[in-house]
């Protein structure tokens, strides 16, 4: 090896190594309270706090009932807060949400939950958990809960930041260009966002490839499976300490499930129990305005859902249940519902 290359083998590259190390930690260190704005679930995390609007309903919701109506009106004179974001947050993320909601807010009477009952099973794994909760829901209360109930989360932490570039240097970075562009362009209070069509509840459909012929034994075992994941127990128990104490209704709805997987769950009684787990862990400690079953406003054939089994299959569905929604939420302030304390 030749003397240059021994000066840049064993001082020049260790160097700059060293360097760059240094300036990806004093970035980290500089951008470290950068609010997280790169998805739907961040820019929620912000609007709950500043939005002027007093809401009397939050709708909580997975993938599938954020995609179907985030372009919809599901309520007049904006009574309804969609706060509707996706799986990856799950349940926990929901509860932050209204946390957060309440410090600024009087108290909605009614929150429901529109989130597909396999999900109360789904608990994320370490890494997705982290990257979608750690970082947007940042309160000490939040990340004690997120500690507690998804444990090893912080683990991360103790990395520099020239081996977690993307976490500590580029998304900060990221999120900082969207707010200051954002600030820029309006310098009125983030809100909510909200739709703006009303929903048709008969709109034309297109039917995706799924076979409609598909029978109940051919449900996977993942889709009966609905064990209540203890992480979604602790932030449902949460959810309803909030309902007693703010005054609240609870309301649990089930979004549209491809036909075969409706009648598996319903034939096998999965779907019962899981009613059932979740009435003994809400007794006493809820206002409970019960269950709903959308599927039972209208069928959803295998054809309607993407090839997922997931997320509807065009906008004709999605309005159809946006619709039904909206009838179910105006349902709700229209009338006194029947609240229970189990």
């Amino acid at each position: 090896m030749t003397q240059s290359w021994k000066r840049f083998a064993y001082i020049q590259l260790p160097v700059a190594a060293v360097v760059l190390a240094l300036c990806a930690q004093l970035i980290a260190s500089a951008l470290g309270n950068v609010p997280r704005a790169l998805f739907r679930a961040d820019q929620l995390a912000m609007a709950v706090l500043s939005d002027p609007q007093e809401y009397r309903i939050l709708l909580l919701g997975d993938s599938k009932t954020s995609r179907a109506t985030a372009r919809f009106l599901l309520g007049d004179d904006s009574q309804v807060a969609n706060l509707s974001t996706h799986m990856f947050i799950g349940l926990s993320g929901s509860l932050f949400l209204v946390q957060r909601y309440l410090e600024t807010h009087a108290a909605p009477q009614h929150i429901v939950l529109a989130i597909s009952p396999q999900l109360y099973h789904f608990e994320n794994n370490l890494r997705l958990s982290r990257y979608h909760l750690w970082h947007t829901f940042s309160r000490p209360n939040e990340r004690d809960f997120l500690r507690i109930n998804h444990p090893g989360m912080s683990r991360r932490d103790a990395l520099p930041a020239i081996l977690d570039l993307q976490e500590q240097v580029l998304d900060p970075i990221v999120s900082l260009v969207k707010l200051r562009l954002a600030a820029a362009r309006s310098g009125a209070p983030l809100t909510i966002p909200g739709g703006w069509i009303i929903p048709t509840a008969e709109a034309p459909v297109m039917h995706s490839t799924n076979s409609d012929l598909m029978v109940e034994d051919q449900v996977t075992a993942d889709e009966r499976n609905l064990t209540l994941a203890p992480v979604n127990a602790a932030a449902l128990t949460e959810l309803c300490k909030l309902s007693t104490e703010k005054g609240f209704a609870m309301h649990i709805a089930w979004p549209p499930m491809p036909g075969s997987v409706a009648e598996a769950l319903s034939s096998s009684g999965a779907l019962l129990g899981l009613e059932a787990r979740m009435r003994r862990l809400m007794q006493d400690r809820c206002r409970f305005g019960g269950f709903f079953d959308f599927n039972k406003r209208r069928p959803y054939p295998n054809s309607s859902f993407q090839h997922d089994r997931l997320h509807l299959f065009g906008d004709g569905w999605e309005q159809r249940y946006a619709s039904d929604l909206r009838e179910y939420l105006g349902g709700l302030l229209g009338a006194k519902a029947r609240i229970s304390t189990q």
